[in-house]
This record gives C-alpha cells, sequence and structure tokens, in this order.
C-alpha cells in the first residue's frame, strides 16, 4: 500500500458523500474544496509515516484539515509576503488548523498542540474505516466550522480578541498578525492601530525572523489601500 494509493481510496470513498455538498475533489492537494464567490472552504488530509514497533509493519497516520479561504483577505497577503515558497492558492488559506487541535481547544487559543485523532491505517481492510471516521468529522466539525467562521467579521474576532494568545485558528503566528490586520482593516476595527502595535510588539519579544519584520512594514505601506 503506497501513499498515492490510500489517498486516491480515500478520496474515491468520500467523494460520492461529499458530492452532496458540493466539495470537489482534488488528488494534487490531497483533499476537497468548494469554492463559494469570493470564499473558499477546503477539507484534506496530511499523511505520515507510521512503523508498529513490535511487528514492523508499515502504516500511514490520516490528519484531516480544515480551512476557509477568503479571497478579500488573500489578494492583500499575497501583494505583500515575502515567502516565496507559497505557490498554490491551498497555500494562502486565511483561517483553519487540523480537526484534532480543534477539538482540543475549543475556546480558540491554542494551549494543546501537536493533537492527533490517531487514524492509522496498517492495512487496507482498515480504509473503509478510516474513510467513515474522516466523514463523520466533516459532518460534526468541518461544516459547522464552515458555516460559523464564512465572514471577514468573523475572522477579524478569530484572530484578534485575544491577540497576546496563540490562535487555534492560524499555525503561523505570522500569518495570524498580518492576516488579522488585514481583517481588523476590512472590518473597519476601531482597535485596529492598537493590534498593529501589540503585533509588532510581539514579533520583536518572540524573537520572529526578518522575514516577519519586512511583511509587517510593507503591509503597513499598504494599509491605506485596503477596503471592502
Amino acid at each position: 500500500m503506497t501513499q498515492k494509493k490510500l489517498l486516491r481510496d480515500l478520496i474515491s470513498l468520500l467523494q460520492p458523500k461529499l458530492d452532496s455538498f458540493d466539495f470537489k475533489p482534488n488528488l494534487k492537494e490531497q483533499g476537497f474544496y468548494r469554492k463559494d464567490g469570493m470564499i473558499t472552504y477546503y477539507f484534506y488530509f496530511l499523511l505520515y509515516n507510521r512503523t508498529n514497533i513490535k511487528s514492523g509493519d508499515k502504516g500511514f497516520l490520516i490528519e484531516p484539515y480544515i480551512r476557509i479561504g477568503f479571497d478579500e483577505i488573500e489578494r492583500y497577503y499575497k501583494a505583500i509576503t515575502v515567502n516565496a515558497s507559497l505557490t498554490s492558492e491551498w497555500n494562502f488559506t486565511t483561517i483553519g488548523n487540523n480537526i484534532a487541535t480543534f477539538l482540543a481547544n475549543p475556546d480558540g487559543i491554542n494551549r494543546k498542540k501537536n493533537e492527533s485523532l490517531d487514524l492509522i491505517i496498517w492495512n487496507e481492510e482498515e480504509i473503509q474505516y478510516v474513510a467513515t471516521e474522516l466523514y463523520t468529522k466533516f459532518i460534526d466539525v468541518a461544516i459547522p466550522y464552515f458555516l460559523t467562521n464564512n465572514s471577514i467579521e468573523k475572522v477579524d474576532e478569530l484572530l484578534n480578541s485575544t491577540p497576546r494568545e496563540d490562535s487555534v485558528h492560524m499555525t503561523n503566528e505570522l500569518w495570524r498578525f498580518i492576516k488579522g490586520i488585514i481583517a481588523a482593516k476590512l472590518n473597519k476595527n476601531p482597535k485596529l492601530f492598537q493590534l498593529i502595535e501589540t503585533y509588532n510588539s510581539l514579533i520583536i519579544e518572540w524573537d520572529m525572523d526578518e522575514d516577519s519584520v519586512r511583511e509587517m512594514e510593507q503591509l503597513k505601506s499598504i494599509l491605506p489601500e485596503i477596503s471592502r
């Protein structure tokens, strides 16, 4: 069983069910997406090699992720980012994380990190069970997340309500700072400049890399242009 075959099997099993929600498969990006106007919803999987210590059997750990992309936010981020490794639309998603982390941190503050659903496939007979579990999480976690958080106003709230705490809605703090400020500007958040000061100070306090400083400065230079 190869990783490529496992992905094909999982996507084939899930596709008929996700079709009814208008989610389309994308094998290259290892999951599904749905485009609704200027918002895109993503449900995809990362696979990790695993070895059973006792038997030596090889398998794969599957971690499902959910993300939401906002064109209004991401077009400004694309204009200022210095990160050349971001090449796919799936790389620019505004908010999201793996489902296990969301379940472990229901208040939105990322205290419990590196969480897992422990969905491991050792042999092909287990693929159907894991596909069923993934669909259950899609219904129970992904759909409510998509329906609850599909507005710029909600992004502003999720990323900026506790600016000095790690947000469960963003896996990279630089992206959280930049996209949080863009969302705040689009949402006309009265605390915008206070947020900028906070994030500037955190870049220094946390000794973040030079790219963080550069992107923050470039964002501030285009801030007057950001509007809905």
